[in-house]
C-alpha cells in the first residue's frame, strides 16, 4: 500500500490553516470598519468565498496529483449521487431545524420575522418589495427552496470545488494512507473545522459572539459538524471518483442552510443569540444530530463496502 507523504500533508495543512485564518481575520477587521451594514456583510461573505480557494492553491503548491482527482466529470453510473447531493442537504436542514424548534418553539416563526428584520438592518425590505410585485413571503420561500434543490447548488459548486480539491482531493486520500478511514474522518474534519476558526473568532461566522460557552463551544461544535459532513463528502468522493460530486454536495449544503433563516423568530434576539450554537442551522450542537446520524449510516455503509472488497 502506498505510504502517506507526511511532508506534503504537513506543509499543506500548516500553510492552509495559517493563510486562511490570517485572511479571515483581516477580512473581518476590514468589514468592521465599513459603516454600511450591507456593504460590510457583503465584503465579509465575499472574502470567505475567496478564502475557499486557498486549499486548492495549497494543493498546487505541494504538487498534488490532480490527474487522480477526477477533474473530468464522471456521470456514467453516478446519477444517483447527483440526486443524493441535491436532496439530502435540504432534508437534513429541515430535520435539523425541526429538532431545534421542537425544543425551542418560541424561536420559530413561519412568517420569518427574523428574515424580515435582518434584511431591514441591511437596508433592504425584501419582503415589502416582493409583496409590492404581487409575491407573498411564503411564495418567495417556496421559490428559494426550489432553487436550492435545483440550480443554486451547481453555481455554488464552482466555489466549493476550491475547498474540495484540497480536502477530499488531496488531504483525505493522503491521510487514509497513514491512518485508515475512521481516523482520517476525524483528523480531516478537525482540520476542516480549524480552517474556519479565524472567521468564527474575528467575524462571528456561524454562531455569532454571544452564544453559551463562547468561543470554545462554538469551535468544538463546528469541528464535530465538519467531521460529520466530511464523512458524507468523503464517501461521495470515494464512490464517484470525481471531485465535482462532493463539490456539488458542498454547494448544496451551503444553499440549503440559507433557507433556515426564513423560519426564525425575531421576538427574542437575546435567547436566539445565546442558543445559536445549538441550532437551528444544521451545524448546531443539537440541530446537527440528524447530520451526525446520516454520517454514521453512510460511514458504516462505506466501511462495510471496504470489508467486502
Amino acid at each position: 500500500m502506498e505510504k502517506m507523504n507526511k511532508k506534503k500533508v504537513i506543509i499543506f495543512t500548516v500553510l492552509t490553516l495559517v493563510l486562511s485564518n490570517a485572511f479571515a481575520v483581516a477580512a473581518a477587521m476590514i468589514a468592521k470598519g465599513i459603516s454600511d451594514p450591507l456593504k460590510s456583510t457583503s465584503f465579509f461573505r465575499t472574502s470567505l468565498s475567496v478564502m475557499m480557494f486557498i486549499p486548492l492553491i495549497m494543493a498546487i503548491v505541494v504538487k498534488a496529483d490532480f490527474r487522480g482527482m477526477g477533474i473530468k466529470p464522471r456521470l456514467k453510473g453516478n446519477a444517483k449521487w447527483i440526486v443524493f447531493s441535491l436532496l439530502v442537504p435540504m432534508l437534513l436542514t429541515v430535520l435539523a431545524a425541526a429538532l431545534f424548534f421542537i425544543i425551542f418553539p418560541d424561536l420559530f416563526d413561519i412568517n420569518g420575522s427574523y428574515f424580515r428584520e435582518y434584511n431591514r438592518q441591511m437596508g433592504m425590505d425584501v419582503v415589502a418589495i416582493l409583496e409590492s410585485k404581487g409575491m407573498s413571503y411564503k411564495g418567495y420561500v417556496l421559490i428559494n427552496v426550489i432553487g436550492c434543490l435545483t440550480y443554486i447548488p451547481f453555481f455554488n459548486m464552482f466555489i466549493a470545488v476550491g475547498e474540495e480539491v484540497g480536502w477530499r482531493g488531496f488531504l483525505y486520500p493522503e491521510l487514509r494512507k497513514g491512518f485508515g478511514r475512521v481516523k482520517t474522518w476525524i483528523i480531516g474534519g478537525i482540520i476542516w473545522g480549524a480552517f474556519h476558526f479565524g472567521a468564527m473568532l474575528a467575524g462571528g461566522y456561524e454562531y455569532g459572539f454571544d452564544y453559551i460557552g463562547a468561543p470554545v463551544l462554538g469551535l468544538v461544535t463546528f469541528c464535530i459538524s465538519c467531521i460529520a459532513l466530511g464523512i458524507l463528502h468523503e464517501v461521495i468522493y470515494d464512490r464517484t471518483k470525481s471531485i465535482w460530486f462532493p463539490a456539488l454536495f458542498h454547494g448544496s449544503v451551503n444553499a440549503a442552510m440559507t433557507t433556515t433563516m426564513c423560519c426564525i423568530s425575531a421576538g427574542n434576539p437575546e435567547k436566539l443569540a445565546k442558543y445559536q450554537v445549538l441550532g437551528p442551522y444544521a451545524n448546531g450542537l443539537i440541530s446537527g444530530i440528524p447530520v451526525l446520524i446520516a454520517a454514521i449510516i453512510l460511514g458504516a455503509y462505506a466501511l462495510k463496502k471496504d470489508r467486502e472488497r
